[in-house]
């Protein structure tokens, strides 16, 4: 998923439409909860506005696997987002300027994944274990060491 200006005015005439299987493992960073990112599904359309701008718009499919908040056991999470890129040779513009003379978008997809992965997830026995959670009585008594700020409420 990387074209050259060329190419992509080329292909604007032939055929503006994508699809791709990619693997953005490389992208995964190493120091976080996320395990392993599944082949990525990318659909798309290209179109050229006035030979300076490059639209893509994007569906993106793929699956994360991330260890769980409390076991740390791996939960697959799918994830589908839809993305509208622009990039332009403008510098004065607001929209992503071109590298040299190719576009990928293989950072684009992968920052776009990367936003939709929640904080957290939970397995679900991790969910069904109760002994993380707070019994009835404990939630109103409050922390024990907290009590103390209870006289200089008004």
């Amino acid at each position: 998923m990387k074209w050259t200006i060329a190419q992509l005015k080329k292909k604007i005439h032939q055929d503006p439409t994508f699809e791709a299987t990619v693997d953005l493992a490389d992208y995964m960073p190493k120091d976080e909860d996320l395990i392993a990112v599944a082949p990525t599904t990318v659909k798309g359309t290209i179109d050229i506005e006035d030979d300076t701008f490059f639209h893509f718009d994007l569906e993106v499919k793929t699956t994360l696997t991330i260890a769980c908040a409390r076991s740390l056991e791996p939960v697959e999470y799918p994830i589908e987002v839809e993305v509208r890129e622009t990039f332009t040779e403008d510098e004065d513009d607001e929209y992503r300027q071109i590298d040299g003379l190719s576009i990928d978008l293989y950072p684009i997809v992968w920052s776009n994944i990367y936003l939709e992965k929640p904080m957290r997830v939970l397995h679900p026995k991790a969910k069904e274990d109760d002994r993380f959670e707070e019994s009835e009585e404990a939630k109103r008594k409050g922390h024990p060491q907290l009590k103390e700020l209870e006289k200089y409420k008004s």
